[in-house]
Order: C-alpha cells, then structure tokens, then sequence
C-alpha cells in the first residue's frame, strides 16, 4: 500500500538530539562515530555509493572492502543523512529530499562484538514514494534498543521514479537487460551491509529478522520470493502490505512511456542529465498509471486500476511471488502478517467524513459499488448489509469496509496462499485496539479514531507517547505488541502459546491477545469470493 506522508517536521522535536557522548566502533571498512545516551546511535552510515548520474538506474555497489571504496579516517555517523527524491507532500508542486541518499541507521544496547544480539532490520513504507528510515516516530529509537535487547537498523532506499522505473531505454544499458526495483536492489544491499557488519553493533548476522510497514511490508513480500534476498535474513513481519505483485516488465515498461514522452527524452544520455525535480514531475501522478494511487482509501469503482511500481523485472523477480513459493524457490522463513481493523482510518479518501450521515454513507457506497451492479446481483445492497446502518459511525462502517476490502481479506488471502508452500510457519493477526483519543498520524490532518493503519507500529516502536498521553489501555496495547513480537524475533513463534498459524486461528491484539477462528469470515467471503474483488486489493 498505500499511505501519502503529510509529515509536518516542525511538529516533533527528536531531529534536535540532547547532547550525548560520542562513541567510536571499528568496522570492516574502518571507524564509525556514532553517540551514547541510553543505547548506541548511529545515524546516517552510507551503505553504498550515491545513485547519481550514469549510476542514476543501476544496481547499488556496496560500501565494503570487498569492492574497494571503504572510507578514510573516522565515519561521522551522529547525523540522518538526507532522504531519497521525493514530493513533497504538503506541497506537491515541490520535490525535497537528494538522489544521493542511500543511508542506513543504528540503534544498538551494545557495541560488544561478541553480544551476538537479535537485528531487527526496518523497511519503512510510503508508497514506494516518500518517506524514509529517519522520519519521527515512525522509526526504531534509542529506548527500545535498551528496553528491549535488540540490534535495529533502518535505512533509505531509492522511490518513485528513481527507484522503480521501469523502461526499454534504461533497459539496453543494463547488464541485466531488464529496469525497475531498483529500492528492493537498495534493501537487499542493506540485508548485505548487516551481514558484513553488525557484529560490530553488537548484533548477529544469523539472527536477522526483517519488518517493513505498508510499502515496507509489500517489500517484505519481494524479499520472500527474490533469489538476490537468499540467506539474508531469518524471520520476516509484514504489517499492512499490498498483497497483489503481479505486473510484467513488458506491462509496466509499456506503461511507462508516458513518462518517457514527458521528459522528452530519446536516449538515456537525456535522461541522466535531467534533474531530480524534473524526473519527478515527468511521473505519471493522476494519470494511468497513477503513481499517486490516490483511489486506495476508497471503495473501488468497476475497471479502475492503478499501475503497478513493483514489478516481475526478471532480476529480482523471476516470476509472481506465489509462483515463486510454488515452485519451492522463496526464501522459507517464519513469517508474521499483520493489518489493522480499519486501516484507511488514517486518511480516507472522503475529507469529510467526520461529518457524514448515514445518509451520506448510503450514498457513497451506492455510488461507488453501483458500478459493479452488472457483475455481481445486490452487492451494495449486500454491502450495507455486512456494514450496516446505524451500528456505530459512518466513520467506523466506511474505513472497515474500504479496510476489509482492499487490505484485510486480501491478506488473509496472501497469508493462506505463503503458508500452503513454505514449511515455516505463517501466523496472521488483525489489530483491534484503538487509540484512546483521535490521532493526527505523521502530522495527516484526518484524526483517526479507530484502528488505524501504523497503530501496529506505533505500538511496537513505543512512539504513541509523542502523538499524546498514553491511557492504561493504550499502554497495555504496547506491551502486548511487543510481547507478541519480540517473542517471534526471539524463538519464531508469538508469545501466546494459543496463537497457532493461519490455519488454525488469528489473533486479535487489543490490551490483550484474543484467538479467534478467523476474522470477519462472512465479509471476507463476500468480498474475495462472493464479489471477486481481490483485483482491487491495494497494489504498489
């Protein structure tokens, strides 16, 4: 999926670090500076060498003394460095952020080499378009390093355009002969640094377990089935990922020649001396293939899809992922799948919808699955059915549809589809926990009251202190996240001892773990089966 960033910066002060004591590691490539306060930090360690110009389009080269561009004296690593191209998102018009970017972070309890500490390795999500591993309370921090005994990392990695572009003319320059996942190529190459360097963090390369969030998690689904991931990693988390991965080179380099014929460009030479800011405005953003995706937090309407960004590119993709797990060739690790109950909550499509009577949620719904009447008899009549009127708020109704629809049964779908050919086990959960108060997420105007998409997160990185005063149920909410979770980093399986794979039951993690058969069967079956509405699941 899918969340647009709105981040206001100046809202969050944990960019101004308090003073802290410097520290020094000795690493294959040579000294890195970072600083001690409760844990270890450091921030903004380059991991390979800046994608700019002819390297604008190609594999990343790793920093190592391997390929001989190690750097000289001590590494300062006590500041983020700069995120990857992107719009900005409060002004559209504008593009922020640096081609040169590709940085990863450090938060460690220890820097003995010898601690052998899990890693926990954060793919942060956006699209596959904005954001990036320094982004407040949307990251790992210095407390839950030491609260919790764990070597984390985050990291940049290549959007948008720069790092999904798929196109013939890039293509022919290619020793792969193929373009496109260019940030999964980026990922990978962190999974790559952490084998080579972490024990120097006090971590241990054969304990690594990989979590992305929204974008994050539908990479988490490329890392599973990519050749290029073999080995690299030992358990993964997907929290609230986009479960379709299907779209050819062929397709999306067809696709993209729109952006092509907006750059006006006939060769690659053209396209290497246009600037970031040009690239990004030749995107296709509202027309197909609609980069921006802006439809994904409403209903779908009959025949309206968006383009894919990930894509089978040959490379890091041989084939569809699913394709890859039947033939036995992905990398069979314990998986964890995660959404939460009313994900679109955080940014509807509908602006106003604080507002709506139910009259007005009769009518979009009408609207919007009215299109589909042809295929499928009585689906809105259905619909409202399986979402009725005067339950609990327009709100509560609207966001667990769209979130039932587009995310949540097609990940249950996603989950049973892994499990039927890895040996791992594959355990799902759903969160039902709600914020005590409305929540202005990563600075979204829309305040949402339900359960949200990055609740999850939040709860884990233990960052819902920054947004407002935590209540006892919100605090036990945290707890039993992280219980949950660092107990599947730690043995590969959850903590309740009821909580059994996918096929058996799913968890609903509120204040406390509750297993449950399934979650919303009927609804799930309506949409996925009854309504054949899997195409329309989120896509990135």
């Amino acid at each position: 999926m899918i969340f647009h960033f709105s981040i206001l910066l100046v809202l969050f002060t944990d960019l101004k670090f308090s003073a802290c004591n410097p520290i020094t590691v000795q690493t294959p490539c040579g000294q890195i500076k970072g600083t001690q306060n409760v844990s270890f930090t450091f921030r903004g360690i380059r991991y390979a060498e800046a994608p700019v110009h002819t390297k604008r389009w190609t594999e990343p080269v790793l920093i190592s003394p391997k390929s001989n561009n190690c750097w000289s004296g001590v590494l300062n690593a006590t500041v983020f460095g700069e995120n990857c191209v992107q719009r900005d998102v409060t002004d559209s018009s504008k593009v922020v952020g640096s081609e040169d970017c590709l940085f990863l972070n450090v938060w460690t309890p220890t820097i003995d080499p010898n601690a052998k500490l899990p890693v926990m390795v954060f793919i942060p999500g956006g699209s596959l378009q904005e954001s990036g591993g320094s982004w407040p309370t949307y990251r790992p921090t210095e407390e839950l390093a030491n609260s919790t005994q764990i070597v984390y990392v985050s990291m940049n990695y290549r959007l948008q355009a720069f790092g999904f572009m798929a196109l013939d003319l890039i293509s022919v320059t290619s020793i792969q002969k193929t373009s496109g996942n260019y940030g999964f190529m980026d990922q990978i190459a962190v999974l790559n640094w952490v084998q080579e360097y972490i024990t120097s963090f006090g971590g241990d390369p054969n304990q690594v377990t990989i979590f992305g969030q929204s974008s994050g998690g539908t990479s988490i689904l490329a890392l599973l089935a990519s050749p290029l991931a073999k080995g690299l990693f030992h358990k993964a988390w997907m929290l609230s990922a986009s479960p379709i991965m299907n779209k050819t080179y062929s397709d999306a380099a067809n696709d993209n020649l729109i952006f092509l014929k907006r750059t006006g460009c006939t060769n690659i030479t053209c396209l290497y001396d246009m600037s970031a800011e040009d690239i990004t405005k030749a995107v296709p953003w509202d027309i197909y293939p609609y980069w921006a995706m802006s439809d994904q937090s409403d209903l779908p309407v009959l025949n309206h899809f968006d383009g894919a960004i990930a894509i089978v590119d040959g490379y890091v993709l041989t084939d569809n992922p699913y394709k890859i797990f039947e033939n036995g060739e992905g990398n069979d690790v314990p998986l964890m799948i995660g959404t939460t109950a009313q994900e679109v909550d955080f940014d509807p499509s509908p602006t106003n919808l604080k507002n709506w009577t139910w009259n007005n949620y009769r009518d979009h719904v009408t609207q919007k699955l009215g299109t589909f009447q042809g295929n499928t008899k009585d689906i809105v009549f259905q619909a409202l059915q399986l979402y009725p009127i005067n339950i609990e708020t327009p709100e509560f109704e609207f966001t667990s549809m769209v979130s039932d629809l587009r995310v949540t049964c097609p990940n249950e779908v996603m989950a049973k589809d892994i499990a039927l050919f890895f040996t791992s086990d594959v355990y799902r959960y759903v969160v039902t926990s709600r914020p005590s108060q409305p929540i202005h997420t990563v600075g979204i105007p829309f305040p949402a009251s339900y359960s949200m998409h990055m609740w999850d997160l939040f709860g884990f990185f233990g960052t819902i202190k920054d947004y407002f005063t935590p209540k006892q149920s919100d605090i036990m909410f945290q707890n039993n996240i992280q219980q949950e979770i660092l107990a599947f980093v730690r043995t590969g399986k959850p903590y309740t001892s009821a909580w059994s794979t996918v096929w058996d039951n799913v968890a609903l993690l509120t204040n406390i773990t509750e297993i449950a058969d399934s979650y919303n069967s009927a609804q799930c079956h309506f949409w996925t089966i009854t309504a054949k509405m899997l195409p329309y699941a989120w896509i990135n």
